[in-house]
C-alpha cells in the first residue's frame, strides 16, 4: 500500500483560478473562494459556517453568499472563548464558528470523495481546530499519509465551549417558543457545521451522502451523542469515538434538567444578574464580560443536557427506544488513557475511596469495595495486582471504557436482535507507545497520545527544543496503518478486514499495537455489575426530573 500523493495530479475543481500569489480559487455557489495550495492538498481555512448570538442556536450560513462574493480562505478563523490553559490557543472571539477544508490532489475525472469531519476534544471547555504549535489537527498531513487509492476530504471545525455551550435557564427556554429548550449549544453548532457540509461540500469535490465523523475525548463523546439528538438524521453515516472519556453509556456524563438549572442559576447569581424580570436577566448575562463569566464558571464540568426535547435520551436509552441514527459506530480507547498508578503510585485505601467517590455515587462505594476486593489493597509498589492504584485503575477502565462501549453496542442488539446489520459496530484498544507524545511523559499511550498518529503529524513533533526525541521508521509505519484503518472507515463504513466486528455472543475488541501486530482480546467480564448500577442510576437521574420541557417528540 502506498501512502503519498503524487504532486503531478491536478485537484478536482469545478473551476480553478490561480492568483498572482499562488493561491487557488474555486467557484462555488457561495462565491469564489481562494485556498492555500500545498504539495499534497489545497487548504480552505477559516470558512464561517454560522453566526453566533450568545446563548442562542447558531444562525446557519450554508446558503449565504460570501461577503463581496469572494473569500480569502488562507488562514484560520478565531477560536471560541475558553479558560486559559497550557495549550496554545490562537486568537479567540465569540464569532468563532468556522471550519477548515483540506482537499486532496486527485485526477480531474475522479468521483466525489468521502468526507471526514473532526470534532476536537477538551472536556467541552477548551480546544480549537487550529490549536497547538505545531498544528496537531493537520488535515494535509493526514491526506499525505493516507492510501493513494482512498482519497478523502478532511474537515475540522470549531464549536462553542464551557459556559457559552451549556447555559440552561428558564428565561432562555421561554425566550423562543419555536425552540423551547436551552443549553447543548456545542451540539447545535456541530449540526450547523454538518448542514453547511451537506449543502456545500459538493463544490469542493466531496460526497454529501458519505460523511463520517471522528472525535477524541469529549469529541468522542460528541460523535456518539449526535446520533441521539434532534435534527441529526442523514447528516452523516459513520462515527469514530476515540477515548470518549466522558462515557456516552454512563448517565453521570450528562446533566439532568434539574442539575443544569441549578448550575446555570448559580452563574446568574454570581454575575449579580438575578431579577424577576426575565428580559433584564437575559440582558445582564449577555452583556457580562467573557472574563467574568469564565471566572465565575470556574472548574465546573461542561456536560450535555438530557432536556427531553433536543437531546431527549442518552445513547443507550435512545438506541433501545429506536431514537438513534442508523450509523456505523467505532468506539475505543488508549491502553493508558487512565494513569492512576503513574499519578498516585503510593495510593492507600483511604485515597482510593476518595478518588472513586469523585465519579461514583457514595451509595455504590461499599459494593465497589466488595466486588473489587479493595478493602485488602496495598500501597506497596511491589504488591502488583493488589496495589490500591492498580485496583482503582482496573475498576475505572471497566466503568468508563469497556463496559460503557459494551452497554451501547448491546443496546443495538437488544433493540434490533438478529435484524441488526452486521459489520456496523467495532471496538478497539490502542497502544501507540509514543516516543514523542503530545504531553511527553513516560512514553506510554496515555490520553491524547494517539492524536499525532491519527493525523500523521508525528514528524512535526521532532524538535530537540520541545521534546528532545526522534521518530523511527516503524513508528511512522504504525501511524500510517492507523490512518489506513480510519480512512477505510470513512470510505466504506468499516475498518480493514482483519478487524472483527462486535458480536454479543463472543464480544471482542481489536487490540492495535505496533510491535505485536493486531490482536483480538476477550471483553471485560465485570460489566454486568456496572450495568445494574447504571440502570438504577439513570432512572433516578432522568425519570425524576422536576423540570420537564415537553414530551419526547414522536
Amino acid at each position: 500500500m502506498t501512502y503519498f500523493w503524487f504532486s503531478h495530479y491536478i485537484l478536482f475543481l469545478i473551476i480553478a483560478i490561480t492568483t498572482a500569489t499562488g493561491n487557488v480559487g474555486l467557484r462555488t455557489q457561495q462565491g469564489i473562494i481562494y485556498g492555500r495550495q500545498t504539495q499534497h492538498s489545497i487548504e480552505y481555512l477559516g470558512i464561517q459556517y454560522a453566526k453566533v448570538a450568545r446563548w442562542k442556536p447558531p444562525m446557519d450560513l450554508a446558503s449565504k453568499m460570501f461577503p463581496n462574493f469572494s473569500l480569502q480562505a488562507t488562514s484560520f478563523g478565531p477560536c471560541c472563548p475558553q479558560p486559559k490553559t497550557d495549550t496554545y490557543i490562537p486568537d479567540q472571539d465569540e464569532q468563532c464558528l468556522y471550519l477548515n477544508i483540506y482537499t486532496p490532489i486527485v485526477p480531474s475525472n475522479h468521483s466525489l470523495l468521502p468526507v471526514f469531519v473532526w470534532i476536537h476534544g477538551g472536556a467541552h471547555k477548551i480546544g480549537c481546530s487550529s490549536q497547538s504549535i505545531p498544528l496537531i489537527y493537520n488535515g494535509t498531513n493526514m491526506i499525505a499519509n493516507s492510501p493513494t487509492d482512498q482519497p478523502v476530504i478532511i474537515i475540522t471545525i470549531n464549536y462553542r465551549l464551557g459556559v457559552l455551550a451549556d447555559m440552561f435557564l428558564k428565561e432562555l427556554i421561554e425566550e423562543n417558543p419555536e425552540w423551547p429548550t436551552a443549553g447543548n449549544y456545542m451540539y447545535l453548532d456541530m449540526l450547523s457545521a454538518l448542514r453547511w457540509i451537506k449543502k456545500n461540500i459538493h463544490d469542493y469535490g466531496g460526497d454529501p451522502s458519505n460523511v463520517s465523523l471522528f472525535g477524541q475525548s469529549s469529541g468522542g463523546l460528541s460523535v456518539t451523542d449526535l446520533g441521539a439528538v434532534k435534527g441529526s438524521t442523514d447528516l452523516y453515516r459513520t462515527a469514530i469515538s476515540q477515548s470518549g472519556l466522558s462515557s456516552p453509556g454512563t448517565y453521570t456524563s450528562y446533566y439532568s434538567t434539574n442539575d443544569a438549572l441549578n448550575c446555570s442559576n448559580s452563574v446568574v447569581q454570581r454575575l449579580n444578574c438575578t431579577n424577576e424580570d426575565k428580559q433584564k436577566v437575559l440582558s445582564c448575562i449577555r452583556n457580562s464580560s467573557i472574563e467574568d463569566i469564565f471566572t465565575i464558571y470556574g472548574d465546573r464540568y461542561t456536560k450535555p443536557i438530557i432536556d427531553n426535547y433536543f437531546f431527549p435520551l442518552y445513547p443507550p436509552l435512545a438506541i433501545q427506544n429506536g431514537q438513534y441514527n442508523n450509523i456505523s459506530l467505532i468506539m475505543g480507547n488508549n491502553d493508558y488513557d487512565l494513569t492512576v498508578c503513574l499519578d498516585y503510585p503510593d495510593m492507600n485505601y483511604t485515597q482510593a475511596i476518595e478518588l472513586i467517590s469523585q465519579s461514583i455515587e457514595k451509595k455504590w462505594i461499599p459494593s465497589i469495595v466488595d466486588y473489587y476486593h479493595l478493602q485488602n489493597c496495598s500501597s506497596n509498589r511491589m504488591a502488583n495486582n493488589s496495589r490500591c492504584c492498580y485496583i482503582v485503575l482496573s475498576m475505572a477502565t471497566d466503568k468508563l471504557f469497556d463496559c460503557d462501549i459494551r452497554r451501547i453496542f448491546n443496546a443495538f442488539y437488544l433493540k434490533y436482535g438478529a435484524q441488526y446489520e452486521r459489520n456496523k459496530l467495532f471496538s478497539y484498544h490502542l497502544n501507540c507507545y509514543p516516543q514523542c507524545p503530545v504531553v511527553p511523559e513516560e512514553g506510554i499511550c496515555r490520553h491524547s497520545a494517539e492524536l499525532p498518529f491519527v493525523f500523521g503529524t508525528i514528524s512535526d513533533f521532532h524538535s530537540e527544543e520541545l521534546f528532545n526525541c526522534t521518530w523511527d521508521n516503524p513508528t511512522r509505519v504504525f501511524s500510517n496503518e492507523i490512518i489506513a484503518h480510519w480512512i477505510n472507515i470513512a470510505t466504506t463504513g468499516r475498518p480493514l478486514s482483519q478487524w472483527p466486528s462486535y458480536d454479543p455472543s463472543s464480544p471482542r475488541h481489536f487490540h492495535i499495537t505496533p510491535d505485536q501486530g493486531f490482536l483480538s482480546e476477550i471483553w471485560n467480564r465485570n460489566c454486568s455489575f456496572f450495568d445494574d448500577i447504571e440502570a438504577e442510576g439513570a432512572r433516578e437521574a432522568f425519570e425524576n426530573n422536576h423540570y420537564v420541557i415537553k414530551q419526547i417528540p414522536k
